[in-house]
């Protein structure tokens, strides 16, 4: 009996660790996802299409005309933004859901709130991101499904796992100024 333990005590302690490293890894990579989902709605609020580019999947940067062309809408979101009082207020970033390994790519949800000020009310939209990775996480690329969802999203992003559970869109909830 005391040669078995001498046999289970180094595999048990081999698969604590293993069990330990595979839990700090999945911690890193959704506090990953998080700061730069952050690092992407401070670009968001600053209005930086330059790094906001850097957070969107090549292929829908590439389907929207390029970068150029995203200058350009922004320009104009932003000068009706104004011309209607519309402020993007705050942008809030939730915890990653489930990382899933697809296709070589890491994939994720995440909640997203945004408040836009409009008129003499305030917008709360609750949407949902979805984190995408090709080098297992060091770089995420995320797409809103406000934006995206249904076909057009399984179009712009064929890769998609089918594992990746995405919430239906909520209802904006409209608050009156006091």
């Amino acid at each position: 009996m005391p040669a078995m333990k001498k046999r289970i005590l180094p595999l048990l302690t081999f698969c604590i660790v293993l069990l330990s490293a595979t839990q700090t890894c999945g911690q890193n990579l959704s506090t990953t996802i998080k700061i730069q989902a952050m690092d992407m709605a401070r670009a968001v609020l600053a209005k930086d299409v330059n790094k906001l580019v850097g957070y969107m999947p090549p292929k829908l940067v590439a389907d929207a005309g390029g970068k150029d062309k995203l200058m350009i809408a922004r320009d104009t979101v932003n000068k009706y933004m104004k011309q209607f009082g519309a402020e993007i207020k705050r942008v809030t970033i939730g915890d990653p859901g489930k990382i899933i390994t697809y296709k070589k790519q890491l994939q994720a949800t995440l909640p997203q709130t945004t408040e836009v000020k409009f008129m003499a009310s305030k917008v709360i939209l609750e949407t949902t991101l979805i984190a995408i990775s090709e080098d297992n996480g060091l770089h995420w690329y995320f797409v809103d499904t406000s934006i995206y969802r249904g076909d057009k999203l399984k179009s712009s992003l064929p890769d998609l796992s089918p594992e990746l559970v995405i919430p239906p869109m909520k209802q904006p909830k409209i608050i009156a100024d006091e």
